[in-house]
């Protein structure tokens, strides 16, 4: 009935179906428009319920992963950064994709070969699922099992994903552009996550034919907790692509398919230990602004091999101890992250995004600090010095006020081209 599609399709009758149903005031909507609203707000809750799960209990982990999500509130924007979970872990168990979507954010590699679940393999990976466990804590449950990669390239996928279940007591959502390849395959893996609780997976859908070949292979009952997400050219308005990774290759071509804003251009999602495991190596990312330099829309702080679960833990420790810490440095130079702009009056300082504006008041000398702030080239120690001698205010109370802004996400800790590369090299 007409009724029922058009909260789905119209923008302001959505909207006013979101409203009714969050105040309980439904009885003019049909069941089933209601019932999908439903979905939705406990798709959001449970999103939001991720977001949380997703904090480490490694103090460490947490506030650093903390500062990213605050400094991608105002570097992307809040809306944008609300939909970012920053999952601690993921793990990519294939060397490249075999899709090739023109518009992938992370400009996945052509498909290479697989790592698969031999007798030697499924020790090291069991052994990596708990060695990472022990670093991070139960949020590991929130992780997954893939990235510039499809799952279902590996014919071992279920039991990787078995074995996380496992070793982890969650099974992690399964997001694949495959669904068709192998209907049979997929039914079957459909129902195992099934019988280990797993919320909702997810097929992205290239094509109307691709969405056409799911309703006719899959039953509604099969479908209840799989979200089609439209990729296709069709779903205008619906399926914006992120200018990221290999879409910017398109931007003339396909630039009606493309988000036009030139910010908050990511599909990263973690902020934590990104694993290649045909590699045997591990990053540590965090989402971050598309940009020229950081062009698939996340920062790399650091990446390191491991040949052995014993090496690992050492990678691990590295990594956390060197790249995650908890407060400033008296002896480091600091900066503002270079996308902010500041204004200050007598008193006061106005921190600007391209999304958020910030005031902070009651400042003696405004307009010195950020100038030495902008600048980079002093320390916490010496900012802090130099504000007591000039302006008679106290050390404890500059302090106070750098650390506010590096928790806030303020600061700039975007890795150093010469330290990142060096770091390359180190653990090449």
């Amino acid at each position: 009935k007409v009724e029922e599609i058009i909260p789905l399709i119209n923008n302001e009758a959505a909207l006013k179906l979101r409203d009714a149903v969050i105040a309980k005031d439904w009885e003019s909507y049909p069941v089933s428009t209601i019932r999908y609203r439903a979905y939705l707000e406990e798709k959001y809750a449970f999103r939001d319920q991720t977001k949380l799960l997703s904090s480490s209990s490694n103090p460490l982990i947490a506030q650093w992963r903390q500062r990213q999500m605050n400094r991608c509130a105002s570097e992307l924007g809040y809306f944008k950064a609300d939909a970012i979970v920053h999952p601690p872990v993921s793990f990519e168990i294939s060397k490249g994709c075999t899709v090739g979507c023109w518009f992938c954010g992370v400009d996945a590699p052509k498909f290479d070969h697989n790592w698969h679940y031999t007798p030697e393999n499924a020790l090291l990976w069991k052994d990596v699922l708990g060695v990472v466990k022990k670093q991070i804590g139960d949020c590991i449950q929130t992780g997954f099992l893939y990235w510039a990669t499809d799952p279902l390239d590996n014919p071992d996928y279920e039991k990787f994903l078995h074995d996380f279940y496992d070793v982890t007591g969650r099974c992690p959502q399964t997001t694949t552009a495959l669904g068709i390849k192998d209907i049979e395959r997929t039914r079957k893996l459909l129902n195992f996550t099934r019988t280990m609780d797993a919320q909702i997976d997810r097929f992205s859908v290239l094509s109307l034919k691709t969405l056409g070949i799911i309703h006719d292979s899959f039953t509604p009952e099969e479908l209840i907790r799989v979200e089609c997400i439209p990729q296709n050219r069709e779903a205008k308005g619906r399926s914006l692509k992120s200018s990221a990774g290999r879409a910017k290759k398109y931007s003339v071509k396909k630039a009606d398919e493309l988000n036009k804003g030139g910010f908050g251009d990511t599909i990263a999602c973690v902020s934590g230990f990104l694993f290649n495991m045909p590699d045997r190596e591990v990053k540590l990312v965090t989402p971050c602004q598309t940009n020229e330099r950081w062009t698939l829309g996340y920062w790399v702080v650091a990446k390191a091999r491991f040949k052995n679960i014993d090496e690992l833990k050492e990678v691990l420790d590295d990594l956390v101890k060197n790249h995650m810490k908890s407060q400033l440095i008296l002896e480091e130079k600091i900066r503002l992250r270079w996308d902010l702009k500041w204004e200050t009056t007598a008193s006061d300082i106005k921190l600007i995004s391209n999304y958020l504006v910030l005031t902070f008041y009651h400042h003696k000398n405004p307009e010195s600090l950020m100038s030495m702030l902008e600048n980079g080239e002093y320390t916490m120690e010496e900012i802090a010095v130099t504000r007591e001698e000039q302006d008679d205010v106290p050390m404890a109370e500059t302090f106070y006020f750098l650390n506010e802004l590096f928790l806030k996400g303020f600061l700039d800790e975007e890795p150093e081209p010469q330290f990142f590369e060096k770091m390359q090299m180190v653990h090449a």
